[in-house]
């Protein structure tokens, strides 16, 4: 993907675009690509300099979907454990705090953040010995600023601040790490680079995210929809209301009420509502063939977890298989007017090309439709397993 940047400040001020170009080079961590993204939401207030601390709440807050609703790993895992800081310290406030998983504004995660900073003190300590030095390293690979780079290289960056407080604007660093009061590390942005990234904002956030979901993609192999995951979905984009509409159709056409596939009971019209039974946020899209009829109060208690597949797959299976009777094995004029319902979910809830050419189709027995289904399903749902995605049972139907 290519990113053309505002060349004019780059001509009147000289920058480094090399240096900057390479600041994702030798990348093992997530941290860069989180660290810059933060301070970019930060880059437009150039009445002061910004705290490394506040940096870090919003690389918290920019990857805590990502982690707590989505569970995919940062970094390196061994013995299935992160060995990332970032992913740690969710971790750690996520668990003090576990009704706040999923979607939270920035101040209710702030203060979270504020009342577990003994608990993720350690995890801030590695993130400012791993990050904000390390990604200046391509512009101090300048002859003029050698010293700089024999600082970053040997991890020293009380040494790195002091060093810096003697450059200038004109050495054209894209930014500087100064002290602020109490000993607290701030960032000080070049203000030509400021000019720089103000004028390419939105180039230079798809450039971080392109970079980013490139980096979880490789760390979350076989994921769907990393790039969904990484930034996060406004809850306006699912597509669910024509699913919504073919089973309510159904359910007055035939006289027959809609029930609950891990119950039994009928569910009340005006409570039904469209779950997904692998959850959105591992599968990522609107799916007819992921989908199912559920009552609102019992899609809140599944909430974000798995159904066990041995225990709930056949039934949901053949509620699926009913649905496709009803629209493709009927016959009546009600079929017609269901064959209409069912094509206004194609544009939004049918893209899968095994679904169109194998599942819904006319010529599926009750057999070959579960079978198809489940060929396709299973291999999806286990590797939802694997990424953690946690278990919903018959025990916590409420």
């Amino acid at each position: 993907m290519d990113y053309t940047f505002n060349t004019d400040v780059i001509y009147k001020n000289n920058l480094n675009i090399d240096a900057f170009s390479a600041l994702f080079n030798n990348t093992s961590q997530c941290y860069k690509f989180y660290w810059f993204e933060a301070l970019m939401h930060f880059i437009s207030d150039e009445t002061r300099d910004i705290p490394c601390d506040d940096i870090i709440n919003e690389m918290i807050y920019e990857a805590w979907n990502t982690v707590t609703y989505y569970h995919l790993h940062l970094g390196p895992t061994i013995n299935g454990k992160s060995e990332n800081f970032l992913e740690h310290a969710i971790g750690i406030i996520s668990d003090e705090f576990p009704k706040l998983r999923g979607y939270i504004s920035r101040e209710e995660l702030n203060k979270a953040i504020e009342e577990c900073n003994d608990l993720i003190r350690n995890d801030r300590r590695h993130l400012m010995d791993y990050v904000p030095h390390r990604l200046l390293r391509p512009f101090f690979k300048n002859s003029d600023l050698k010293e700089g780079l024999s600082y970053i290289d040997n991890d020293s960056q009380r040494r790195l601040i002091s060093y810096m407080t003697n450059l200038t604007d004109d050495d054209k660093v894209l930014y500087y790490l100064v002290n602020s009061k109490e000993n607290e590390v701030s960032v000080r942005v070049n203000s030509y680079w400021r000019e720089f990234l103000l004028d390419n904002y939105s180039i230079i956030l798809s450039w971080i995210q392109y970079n980013k979901a490139q980096f979880v993609q490789a760390r979350n192999p076989g994921v769907p929809g990393i790039i969904d995951k990484i930034n996060m979905e406004s809850e306006d984009k699912r597509k669910l209301e024509q699913v919504r509409a073919l089973w309510k159709s159904i359910e007055e056409i035939t006289g027959e009420p809609i029930r609950e596939i891990y119950t039994g009971a009928v569910i009340n019209p005006n409570e039904l509502t469209i779950d997904h039974f692998i959850p959105r946020s591992y599968i990522s899209n609107d799916e007819l063939w992921n989908l199912i009829p559920m009552s609102k109060t019992l899609n809140s208690s599944k909430n974000n977890r798995l159904p066990k597949w041995e225990e709930f797959f056949l039934p949901f299976a053949k509620y699926q298989f009913y649905m496709y009777k009803k629209v493709f094995l009927d016959t009546g004029d009600y079929a017609l007017v269901l064959k209409k319902k069912f094509d206004s979910c194609k544009r939004n809830n049918l893209n899968a090309i095994w679904a169109l050419e194998n599942l819904y189709t006319y010529e599926n027995s009750s057999d070959s439709f579960i079978g198809t289904l489940s060929s396709h399903m299973k291999p999806i749902y286990d590797s939802a397993v694997l990424q953690g995605y946690e278990y919903w049972d018959k025990q916590q139907v409420v």
